[in-house]
């Protein structure tokens, strides 16, 4: 399956599923502001000595039902001649852009039903924007139960210049008791379990599939005007602690697995693969709702 199929299933797993997050007020007008680090530990590129890690940096700010999000990706490279990745020895990329709005607005049609409808444009870019927009629309309708149980589906469908998709929609989420105790979130790109021991403390962990396509300069020497896309599965565990109750700290280890790189030209065809061993990581962020 392509990056843009899996981009637009995160979407709209992650926005359109129902659960503790609606029950807490989802969408109201109150202003949240989120900031966040990541960082992959160094991993060799399989078949060669070439070694890479990297530093992401985000912060988000979302009001009603829109969200404003940038973040920068940082790569620190290790014998990168040594990769087939971009000619003549040259370090193959520093620095990933990421900047996405997204808008997203639930209607509850009774006590049993609700509609969801979001809609995002992004750009993943390393240094011109051009040919880097992508544009997303999805609608579900969701099914609430007294049990605590919900179940969604509808639709999605996606535009981005090396392919554009259209695809079903299908949620599954388990949440009795809002912020306390446990709840979970079944499915595909992302599995997650969560328990509350208290309204300021609570652990989660989660199964996720990531994918991205960035846009690649136009004197990159891996591909000029190209693309380069990236792909794995995140196995990570967090701790979500509230020491206030509008400051919100999570932060926990994860173990990227079954990594892969993909390199396209500017005809959006994919002319190189590397494989990359799987590794650890660390992930801190900070929400704060005004």
């Amino acid at each position: 399956m392509k990056t843009i199929y899996f981009i637009s299933l995160i979407l709209a797993f992650t926005l359109a599923l129902p659960g503790a997050s609606h029950a807490r007020g989802y969408g109201s007008d109150k202003v949240s502001v989120k900031a966040g680090f990541e960082h992959n530990f160094q991993s060799r590129i399989r078949g060669s000595d070439a070694r890479v890690s990297s530093s992401r940096y985000g912060i988000e700010s979302s009001y009603s039902h829109f969200t404003l999000a940038y973040d920068y990706s940082e790569y620190s490279w290790d014998k990168a001649r040594d990769s087939d990745i971009s000619t003549g020895g040259q370090t193959p990329w520093k620095g990933l852009h990421r900047v996405s709005l997204r808008a997203r607005k639930n209607f509850f049609l009774s006590q049993e039903w609700m509609f969801n409808l979001g809609g995002a444009a992004s750009s993943y870019f390393e240094r011109e924007m051009s040919e880097s927009f992508s544009f997303r629309a999805d609608f579900s309708f969701v099914r609430l139960f007294e049990s605590g149980w919900s179940t969604g589906f509808g639709a999605g469908g996606v535009y981005h210049p090396v392919e554009s998709r259209l695809l079903p929609l299908i949620v599954i989420g388990y949440a009795p008791t809002g912020d306390m105790g446990f709840s979970a979130r079944i499915g595909f790109p992302e599995t997650s379990l969560r328990y509350g021991l208290s309204e300021s403390l609570a652990a989660r962990t989660y199964l996720r599939y990531t994918a991205r396509i960035y846009r690649l300069k136009n004197n990159s020497p891996v591909s000029r005007k190209g693309y380069f896309r990236e792909q794995g599965f995140k196995l990570g565990a967090e701790l979500e602690v509230k020491p206030v109750q509008p400051l919100s700290v999570t932060i926990g280890p994860y173990y990227l697995m079954d990594r892969k790189w993909e390199i396209y030209n500017r005809n959006k065809s994919r002319v190189h693969r590397e494989k990359l061993k799987g590794g650890p990581g660390m992930i801190i962020s900070l929400s704060w709702k005004f």
